[in-house]
């Protein structure tokens, strides 16, 4: 009985562990099947984050535990909570750019370059830098959200096209004062580029300079619910969330308007992206080979496109929410979702303005705290005192997490 019981033990043991969120774990168990079946991938035991918060934190905590330990699953294939959630909690990384910089991930640079499956060639190269520490490629960046809006050219004739924050803040053009109106709370963390040095452990910007942005975000606001004759003006022919609909529903649409593409930019006059979904194996697996078989093979076109591989059935998303999210695999979801050279000119302008990318954070997540804060007191009272402590609080808040 004991030989039994340590055998058994020792056959769990050799299971590939792959972390995930419980929302995105159907899909994820099809695709192991696939990949089971198709390559004779080892069995895989799934390390779920619940969706309830209270046992979400349990199960973090344990987690965390065991990787201080030097131990806890192979792979990592987690969402970002995203900053305009609701109920926003924690992650097992509250700060993923941080942790790149501990040494928790291996390097994949050798594993990609050996791929079978997966090629990185068509991925838009300035988001999957965001995964790289001096170590190399420590973690892949699958998912990302961007803001942008595309209105047909005769509706802002005249008007300029605003290349950074200040000059969105500052605007004039109805049209465009309208069309963002009710998105300008979720934008306001991509009017930053980096929000810190985590090197040397230091935000970019002083308390400050914080305090007049703020100050110009919440007289933005101010000024476009009390702009008249709204109701006439022309809408975008799609705007919000780059997504799989924005090209392929909103675009598909209108083949044959003139259009001028908007980005939401960000004060240094580039574009900011928010990684949602990423990908990273523990260095201290002991299965990195198998470990980075399966994430090539999830992370193929094949899987990404849609298209499946031949003889098998349909393939999924990754991301349980592709409806305010774009795939990395730029490849993949052009030949998916841009049925049309507008459609396909539309995603390569937007895309190629991003300069600056982002993991969401708990850095992210004190600055739409301020935002809503400041909101909710703008409501209250016309007297704009409180500012100044609001912005004190949350200054201070986001520079005791950097010294963790």
């Amino acid at each position: 009985m004991v030989i039994l019981f340590v055998g058994c033990g020792k056959e769990e043991e050799e299971k590939l562990k792959i972390c995930v969120n419980a929302a995105g774990q159907a899909g994820i168990d099809c695709l192991v099947s696939t990949w089971q079946e198709m390559e004779g991938g080892s069995e895989v035991e799934f390390i779920i984050i619940p969706t309830d918060k209270n046992e979400a934190e349990m199960k973090i905590s344990e987690l965390r535990t065991e990787l201080m330990a030097g131990e806890g699953p192979d792979i990592f294939l987690l969402e970002c909570e995203q900053p305009a959630q609701e109920e926003v909690r924690d992650g097992l990384f509250v700060d993923l750019e941080k942790t790149m910089e501990t040494g928790l991930f291996l390097p994949l640079d050798e594993y990609i370059e050996n791929a079978k499956h997966m090629d990185t060639s068509g991925w838009n190269q300035t988001v999957l830098d965001a995964g790289k520490t001096e170590e190399g490629q420590v973690v892949l960046p699958l998912y990302y959200c961007l803001p942008a809006y595309v209105f047909e050219s005769s509706d802002l004739s005249g008007q300029e096209v605003p290349n950074s924050w200040e000059e969105l803040m500052a605007s004039e053009n109805p049209v465009l004062k309208n069309a963002v109106k009710g998105q300008t709370f979720s934008y306001f963390t991509y009017s930053f580029g980096d929000l810190a040095d985590y090197q040397a452990g230091t935000l970019t910007f002083s308390e400050e300079e914080l305090k007049s942005y703020v100050e110009e975000f919440l007289a933005f606001e101010i000024a476009v619910n009390e702009q008249e004759d709204m109701q006439n003006l022309p809408e975008p022919i799609v705007g919000g969330w780059i997504s799989e609909d924005f090209f392929y529903g909103g675009m598909g649409k209108a083949v044959e308007d003139q259009q001028t593409y908007v980005s939401i930019p960000n004060r240094e006059g580039s574009v900011t992206a928010m990684v949602t979904m990423f990908a990273a194996l523990n260095k201290n697996t002991t299965k990195a080979e198998e470990a980075f078989a399966l994430l090539d093979f999830l992370l193929s076109d094949e899987v990404t496109s849609g298209r499946g591989f031949e003889g098998y059935g349909g393939t999924f998303d990754l991301h349980p929410d592709t409806s305010v999210n774009i795939t990395v695999n730029q490849k993949a979801f052009q030949e998916r979702y841009c049925k049309n050279d507008k459609a396909k000119t539309a995603f390569e302008t937007l895309n190629d303005r991003i300069e600056c990318v982002r993991f969401y954070s708990a850095l992210d997540r004190d600055l739409y705290n301020l935002r809503d804060d400041v909101r909710i007191m703008s409501y209250k009272s016309e007297d704009t005192s409180y500012i100044g402590d609001l912005v004190k609080t949350t200054y201070e808040t986001m520079q005791m997490r950097l010294a963790e």
